[in-house]
């Protein structure tokens, strides 16, 4: 039976939770969790300092002053830029290129990207790890063993996916969105996209958040888009761009 070691990093003001799937549980499992927990944690402590929207001098402030320096001078930005680039021009504007103005989710998925090739993909190595995950704030990166069956198990408000390799990033409206656009029937509640890179799934489940039900069901079936996707009339999960819609929203409303 799968073992699984769970650790929480708080920082960046959300919760990081790495997880290990284990043939089984020993000694040395623990020690190897607990030095990916103090190297990670380091690694995020330095992502904070450098991207927190709460320090005045870091690059997410300056940018969100109107300093578009991070740009050219920050790797994390310039790669999180050239996405938004791309899927903005195919999203015909519903995520513009600077981040709809607030870039710290991306960051956020950036790092988590960056943390779990870092740290978690050399676990390998140890042949008692069968699985790695790391996972915040609505946004999982996962990876298991080739050799061996074990898939994660990863939950969203209308589907539970059973995989193996990916990413699936999962955005809910706010509570003040939520009131606004009551009467809207294609504002969508809750979102789930399934994919290779989490910058990419993150950027897509916004994009719908933004555009509602309407306008991208077409960009599902265009970008061949993975995921779920619940709003004021109807739910719908979506396999490579192929839909399955039900006309049920009394039943999965998000409460």
């Amino acid at each position: 039976m799968i073992k699984f070691l769970n650790k929480t990093i708080n920082s960046m003001n959300i919760p990081f939770t790495i997880r290990i799937a284990l043939k089984n549980s020993d000694s040395q499992a623990d020690n190897i969790m607990i030095d990916t927990y103090e190297r990670m944690n380091r690694y995020l402590e330095q992502m904070d300092l450098k991207f927190s929207p709460f320090r005045e001098n870091s690059l997410v402030s300056k940018f969100q002053r109107g300093n578009r320096e991070p740009l050219l001078n920050s790797e994390v930005f310039e790669s999180v830029y050239s996405k938004t680039v791309i899927i903005g021009e195919l999203s015909n504007g519903s995520f513009d290129v600077y981040f709809n103005g607030d870039p710290t989710r991306l960051i956020k998925s950036y790092t988590i990207e960056r943390a779990f090739d870092k740290f978690l993909v050399p676990l390998f190595d140890y042949d008692n790890i069968v699985g790695i995950s790391l996972e915040g704030d609505g946004d999982t990166k996962f990876a298991v063993r080739p050799s061996t069956d074990f898939e994660w198990e990863l939950g969203t408000s209308l589907e539970t996916y059973n995989l193996r390799y990916g990413a699936i990033s999962t955005v809910e409206i706010n509570g003040r969105e939520k009131y606004l656009k009551k009467d809207e029937l294609d504002a969508i509640q809750s979102i789930a996209i399934v994919g290779d890179n989490l910058i990419d799934t993150n950027i897509w489940a916004n994009v719908g958040l933004a555009s509602g039900t309407n306008k991208f069901v077409n960009l599902i079936e265009n970008s061949y888009l993975s995921g779920m996707l619940i709003d004021n009339e109807e739910s719908i999960t979506f396999a490579e761009g192929i839909l399955n819609r039900n006309n049920h929203a009394e039943e999965v409303k998000i409460k």
